[in-house]
């Protein structure tokens, strides 16, 4: 197997990056979100997680090409929420079960470990055993769920809230 690579995202990982997550948008409930993002979009995504310790982007390499990335962005944008931040890890069906989210969190979470950051949240949308899996071999536990809080594809869907202590 090809060694997997992982490493810090810049402004020219945008379009791989939109190459994973937007077929999420169009075909998958895992994201609620409904417009595809464009390459600028992206860039200015990216831009504004560079040389913020709270909140790192990570891209995973695989063959030359991105098939994965993760990131913390801020939990909340009032004051008092900025020690907390959501994580999402999001890896091409291509490269699942090659252990990437597992790298790429594994890079992610030890950036975090030395930020300013008292709690992780993660927000799977039910079902996906595989992210509960994921999210729990981090540590990660199971704090809630909202019932039918999102509407995609015609349906409603549950989210299941995941919260990991620093």
């Amino acid at each position: 197997m090809t060694d997997i690579k992982v490493r810090p995202a810049t402004l020219d990982d945008a379009d791989g990056v939109n190459a994973i997550y937007n077929p999420f948008i169009v075909s998958s409930p895992a994201t609620f979100e409904t417009r595809e993002h464009q390459t600028e979009e992206r860039e200015i995504w990216i831009s504004e997680h560079q040389g913020d310790p709270r909140h790192p982007v990570w891209v995973a390499m695989l063959e030359g090409e991105i098939c994965g990335f993760a990131s913390a962005s801020a939990f909340d944008p009032r004051g008092a929420y900025e020690t907390s931040v959501k994580t999402s890890v999001f890896v091409e069906p291509g490269a699942g079960g090659r252990g990437v989210g597992k790298k790429l969190y594994e890079a992610l979470f030890n950036d975090l470990a030395s930020a300013d950051v008292h709690r992780a949240y993660a927000l799977i949308v039910a079902p996906n055993p595989a992210s509960v899996a994921l999210h729990e071999d981090f540590g990660f536990v199971h704090v809630s769920t909202l019932s039918e809080v999102g509407r995609k594809f015609g349906r409603y869907y549950d989210v299941m809230w995941f919260e990991k202590r620093f």
